[in-house]
């Protein structure tokens, strides 16, 4: 009987020591999970100041007729990136990094920084 016994007890350890493994799992999953939304959600805000930067340098263009021959519309890139992106022809990876392109070939951040001086 004691052998049998002891079986028993080892395989209520056992059970005990798995259930315990497997909720352990989970709990790292479901940070995984969290973890890949937040990153996602901060690439999309990302995008959504860019876009918003760009579109902002587009206006202020306009209204101080500053087009450049040379350079290409900002109004024409975006449309075409954001058609791109609504297609999932490209991902939200490779938006923020052209959206980034698109800030350095027009010069935003100095361009901006130089009309808050000049007001």
């Amino acid at each position: 009987m004691e052998p049998i016994m002891m079986l028993v007890i080892a395989t209520i350890l056992a059970a005990i020591f798995l259930v315990a493994f497997n909720k352990q799992q989970e709990n790292k999953i479901s940070n995984n999970l969290y973890t890949n939304d937040v990153q996602h959600l901060y690439l999309l805000t990302a995008a959504e100041y860019k876009i918003k930067a760009l579109e902002n340098q587009e206006q202020f263009n306009a209204n101080s007729n500053m087009n450049r021959a040379d350079m290409p519309s900002i109004n024409c890139e975006l449309s075409q990136l954001t058609t791109a992106f609504e297609k999932n022809d490209i991902s939200l990876h490779e938006l923020n990094t052209k959206l980034d392109y698109l800030l350095n070939t027009f010069n935003i951040n100095n361009v901006t920084a130089q009309s808050y001086q000049v007001v």
